[in-house]
């Protein structure tokens, strides 16, 4: 059916050119007319693969370029991520590091203040046994003389208090408050040195 079909057709394109060249040159006619199809078809070919080029390459081309684009931006993100991670776990490293040297100064320093307090409360004590020894054994030796009266000896080197909360001389006290203040002073200077 197909051939039948086509018959028709041809016959028609040869009574054509029967008819333009009045049967002369038939042979010239069919080449023109061969050279005109192969002009059409090589025009067909070229614009197919131009609209193949524009149609089916480029956009798969551009597709492509835009997902490596948008790889490239997650890598990139990524990137900038973990590093930002990195820095932020330094710091709190860091922080962490200032923290625990700071609470380690800190009770540097506050042991050093009891250390403080606890040598000038003995030296204190000491003191204040030291001096009531002193009169005690001094009360015994005016005793111990003959020509003072007993009443003089109590008057002169009366009983003192020999606890640790004694009232001490001013010269001494000022001594003992001094050595304190120092020692206080050499532990905040310590502290300060520490968290430099």
């Amino acid at each position: 059916m197909r051939q039948a079909h086509c018959k028709p057709f041809f016959t028609k394109i040869r009574r054509y050119m029967l008819a333009r060249t009045g049967g002369r040159f038939a042979l010239a006619a069919k080449i023109d007319a061969l050279l005109k199809l192969g002009v059409i078809a090589s025009l067909l070919i070229a614009s197919s693969g131009v609209g193949y080029y524009y149609a089916v390459y480029l956009p798969a081309r551009d597709a492509l370029r835009e997902t490596e684009r948008q790889l490239e931006k997650f890598r990139a993100y990524g990137q900038m991520r973990a590093e930002q991670q990195r820095l932020d776990l330094q710091q709190r490293q860091l922080l962490e590091q200032k923290a625990a040297a700071k609470a380690a100064a800190d009770g540097r320093y506050q042991t050093c203040l009891s250390s403080a307090s606890a040598d000038h409360d003995a030296a204190w004590a000491t003191q204040c046994k030291s001096i009531a020894d002193k009169a005690v054994t001094d009360h015994a030796d005016c005793l111990a003389k003959p020509k003072l009266s007993k009443a003089y000896c109590d008057a002169a080197y009366r009983t003192r208090d020999d606890s640790a909360n004694c009232t001490l001389p001013l010269k001494n006290a000022a001594d003992l408050d001094g050595g304190l203040n120092s020692a206080r002073n050499r532990c905040l200077q310590e502290r300060n040195a520490a968290l430099r």
